[in-house]
């Protein structure tokens, strides 16, 4: 159990801004590297949100030398180095094809550096390296009781088995990000028929759920695809409630400290449910990847057809 301090008394403590800033800590390297913090005080900023998580300098400094940290570090370092490259890269192709006008230049690299400061301090998911970094959360065992059917006297007990495995299954496969990693690398597009009341409703149902029973239910589920108006992110392929849900529950501070969410690769749907697979699915999840949009929209629309699939992965597309 972590004790209450004050931290302008003392400098035994580094706080979560401090790892970041200091030493280039992630908030997944930072839990998977030194685990609970060591103490905590109130937030200076407003007393409502959650308190400051102090880390014991000692421990920090263990962690700095441990050479697993010091290869993460270096692999971090490499990602970033990439990245700075691949902008050069930019600027110089920019320079060679402008000619020799140079306030065409300076205007043109300008705009190259506009781009890329907004990327910069954009805050985003390192899918490259963050993925892996990811650990699956304690999770009590998927209950058929834990789906949202409304007749469960269409399903037989062989079927109801096969749904409960599949999803603990996809569970133990799953990504489980903590809420701020979370919004950092997914999003959901929003059509107009989900933002309508009964999206507000099921919305409303599924916060009060989570905050009594914690995250009961099936995985998001998603085609690791890249969303177009932000290629920074992943977009989600959900029922759009859920994300609604955990937003607002994320906005208002409710959600637990050690609250995960966990996010399934459909890529992965396929090797779980092999015998319930038909030709058309199948290539479905090959056609979702390399399809772009209509590939996805046709991928949606096999899952939801398939009662399983639709089932296990909370996907239903009107046909």
């Amino acid at each position: 159990m972590t004790q209450s301090i004050d931290l302008s008394a003392t400098g035994e403590f580094l706080s979560v801004s401090d790892l970041k800033k200091l030493h280039g800590f992630t908030e997944a390297a930072i839990e998977k590297f030194l685990g609970e913090c060591d103490a905590n005080q109130p937030n200076p900023k407003s007393k409502s949100t959650k308190p400051v998580k102090l880390y014991s300098a000692a421990r920090v400094d263990k962690v700095l030398h441990d050479e697993l940290f010091i290869e993460w570090q270096a692999k971090k370092k490499t990602t970033s180095s990439k990245r700075s490259k691949s902008v050069e890269a930019i600027t110089e192709t920019v320079v060679a094809n402008l000619g020799s006008e140079v306030s065409e230049v300076v205007t043109e690299v300008s705009k190259v550096a506009e781009i890329t400061e907004a990327i910069a301090g954009k805050k985003t998911f390192d899918f490259d390296l963050g993925l892996d970094e990811l650990v699956t959360a304690d999770w009590c065992e998927f209950a058929w009781e834990d789906f949202q059917v409304e007749d469960d006297r269409n399903f037989s007990e062989e079927e109801k088995l096969h749904a409960v495995t599949t999803v603990n299954k996809m569970l133990a496969a799953a990504y489980w990000f903590p809420p701020d990693l979370f919004f950092d690398a997914f999003t959901q597009p929003m059509k107009k028929d989900d933002q309508n009341v009964n999206s507000e409703a099921l919305a409303k149902g599924y916060k009060e759920e989570i905050l009594t029973k914690g995250f009961k239910g099936i995985p998001l589920v998603t085609f690791m695809i890249r969303d177009r108006q932000d290629n920074t992110k992943v977009m989600l392929n959900s029922a759009p409630y859920k994300l609604m849900a955990i937003a607002d529950l994320y906005k208002l501070g409710s959600l637990p400290a050690d609250f995960r969410i966990p996010v399934f690769d459909l890529q992965k749907l396929k090797s779980m449910v092999r015998d319930k697979y038909g030709a058309n699915l199948n290539f479905a999840l090959k056609y979702a990847i390399a399809g772009g949009e209509l590939g996805r929209d046709f991928a949606l629309r096999e899952i939801s057809r398939n009662w399983l699939t639709s089932l296990c992965t909370g996907i239903s597309v009107p046909l």
